[in-house]
């Protein structure tokens, strides 16, 4: 199945389970909002001069004794936020998939090149490595900034196959969802500072501004279990303020992963009967998908 054919049933089903309360009305015009916000988005990638794209005024608020790693998201205009840390003076390590390094890397080294940066300014990490965790190390003792965007991309299969103590559980809307916690257990092994970071909409004017967390810093003698409380704890304050705030513009709707209704703990309320289905045609294949159970049903002529 083509992912694409599938972003809009799965943002509903996704989207739906977190708010249960929005009728079909709502998902679609919130759908419409999401679609056009990451449109918006995705065109702020484009190279160009820092200066013409670039706040100063957020240029100046961010801090100068930022170190370690930035966990950021995919939420807003997430793409400015390399822009932003490379204008503040910093070098930086981007962690990212090998299909986003290949999207990405000529235009972001096209624009180091435009605003007369060393190409060294910011440089890519592979995430599907098996050396990403030492790379990301030695970017730290490199003195670069580590920007590491973290989803929620666990489904419930995979999760039955790893050890639980290995993810974070954080609850949102009475619902969970679950974050590898490698980046802690990491920063926690070699002592490394860890910072939330991302652009934050303001409630007044409307503008995206940067947001970042005081550090979370290893104490001596810490437990590792103490360490990981408190680092949920964080983790859940920025996540829920996305999700209480502007929770439309976060790219990762359709991508949850949330759909395997065999193994997904269900309540007393969830009926297994199809209440809401969508057409879908992929392949020259007909289907109807299932909302609210996230099942798909091919429909095939006798």
């Amino acid at each position: 199945m083509d992912k694409n054919h599938l972003t809009k049933p799965f943002w509903f089903a996704n989207v739906w389970t977190f708010f249960p309360d929005l009728g079909i009305d709502d998902l679609e015009i919130n759908y419409l909002k999401w679609r056009a916000l990451r449109s918006s988005f995705a065109l702020m990638a484009h190279p160009t001069l820092l200066m013409k794209v670039l706040d100063q005024e957020i240029v100046q608020t961010i801090p100068r004794d930022l170190t370690g790693i930035c966990i950021a998201f995919h939420y807003g205009p997430y793409r400015m936020l390399p822009r932003y840390l490379i204008a503040a003076g910093y070098r930086i390590a981007v962690v990212a998939s090998v299909e986003v390094i290949k999207r990405d890397s000529e235009s972001v080294y096209n624009e180091l090149l435009i605003n007369d940066l060393p190409k060294d300014t910011l440089k890519y990490i592979d995430a599907t490595r098996p050396t990403v965790l030492r790379s990301i190390v030695s970017a730290v003792k490199d003195r670069r900034i580590v920007l590491l965007y973290l989803d929620a991309d666990e489904g419930v299969r995979k999760i039955a196959a790893k050890n639980h103590q290995a993810l974070i559980k954080v609850l949102i809307a009475q619902k969970q969802l679950y974050f590898h916690s490698n980046s802690a257990r990491l920063a926690y092994k070699f002592g490394i500072p860890i910072s939330f970071m991302l652009m934050d909409r303001d409630d007044i004017d409307g503008r995206w501004k940067v947001s970042i967390t005081n550090k979370l810093v290893f104490k001596k003698n810490e437990p590792l279990k103490g360490y990981l409380k408190r680092f949920k704890m964080k983790f859940a304050v920025v996540l829920n303020r996305i999700m209480g705030q502007y929770w439309m513009a976060w790219e990762n709707w359709p991508m949850l992963h949330l759909y395997q209704p065999d193994l997904a703990q269900t309540n007393h309320s969830t009926s297994n009967d199809p209440v809401w289905v969508m057409p879908i045609c992929m392949r020259q294949r007909q289907f109807f998908f299932d909302v609210k159970n996230k099942r798909f049903f091919e429909i095939k002529s006798d």
